[in-house]
């Protein structure tokens, strides 16, 4: 019996099992948390690079003689959210996600983002002692009807001193337009197991840009040219 104890005390075959198996739950915590966080990462970075190319897209877009004051149409509009939808594949911005409703438990599917662009201009009776600005236009893309500007619309931002985040306010020059793009996405994590604090959430991403050039604001009623045949890219909570 002694012989028998002596072994099992001095046996360490089962050592490496029994450590692996110890430290399985900190490693797997450790390697899924790591690549959740860099998704998450990566999720922001992607979305900051997309806000921002929308609004610069729409800052440079117009038609136009060189010396000629440059045009805007519905067209362009789309082609800029084309570009921005086709780019944002990665993180399928046009994507669906399922949404259980809490109250119903009913299971449905929404819209991954919502992305809106507004044409802030100085009001029409401009003064420089107490300059007040408007959104004159808005045009979204996107199924994420569940989003709600939280920067203004056009029935609200009448005489307003500025667009964006309290604080960091953006204004157009005083005979020009500013370009505000605001991003909302629905951010959901890859692996949905409890490894990772990073839970299903709502991203705001925002960016503005100058018109770059001399533009006509007079198309229209808004300052946009009609084309026959291409729908506006209206956004649901504008009249």
């Amino acid at each position: 019996m002694k012989k028998f104890l002596k072994r099992l005390r001095d046996d360490n075959s089962g050592l490496a099992l029994v450590e692996f198996a110890v430290s399985l739950p900190f490693f797997m915590t450790l390697t899924v948390g790591g690549f959740e966080t860099a998704n998450y990462a990566y999720v922001h970075m992607r979305l900051n690079q997309l806000t921002i190319e929308t609004a610069d897209g729409a800052a440079r877009m117009g038609e136009g003689e060189v010396l000629a004051s440059k045009t805007i149409d519905e067209a362009q509009i789309n082609d800029v959210f084309a570009g921005t939808i086709r780019q944002g594949e990665s993180i399928l911005l046009g994507g669906e996600h399922e949404y259980k409703d809490p109250g119903t438990g009913e299971v449905t599917l929404r819209g991954n983002a919502l992305i809106i662009l507004s044409s802030v201009e100085p009001v029409e009776d401009f003064d420089e002692d107490d300059p007040k600005y408007r959104i004159r236009w808005q045009r979204c893309i996107g199924t994420g009807e569940q989003f709600e500007p939280q920067y203004g619309t056009v029935e609200e931002s009448t005489e307003i001193d500025g667009v964006g985040p309290a604080g960091r306010f953006a204004v157009p020059p005083d005979d020009g337009a500013l370009m505000f793009v605001e991003t909302h996405y629905f951010f959901r994590p890859v692996i949905l197991n409890g490894f990772s604090q990073l839970g299903e959430q709502s991203i705001t991403k925002t960016a503005s840009m100058v018109v770059r050039d001399v533009r006509d604001y007079t198309g229209g009623e808004e300052g946009v040219y009609q084309i026959d045949g291409v729908a506006a890219s209206s956004c649901g909570f504008a009249a």
